[in-house]
């Protein structure tokens, strides 16, 4: 599967415009330490991007510190599921 750091920023600028009202954001936004994202938004932005994406991440993928921006998102996404 092939996905691009453009469509990961999409996704989370997506995510935070609904939920939190912010946005945008860039690739390399601080999404935690900038309070874009807390505890509750990393499990729903998780959740956007299985979806989102069409892939069922494995249980515990994701970790708090791999939602540091969007760029640190995309990596760790590659890295899983080979995107």
């Amino acid at each position: 599967m092939d996905v691009a750091l453009q469509a990961v920023v999409e996704i989370v600028n997506e995510h935070l415009r609904r939920t939190r009202g912010t946005g945008p954001v860039s690739s390399d936004t601080p999404l935690l330490a900038d309070g874009h994202l807390d505890s509750f938004g990393l499990a729903e932005l998780g959740a956007e991007l299985e979806k989102a994406l069409g892939v069922a991440l494995p249980a515990g993928a994701l970790l708090p510190e791999d939602f540091e921006s969007p760029r640190v998102l995309h990596q760790r996404l590659v890295a899983v599921i080979g995107a």
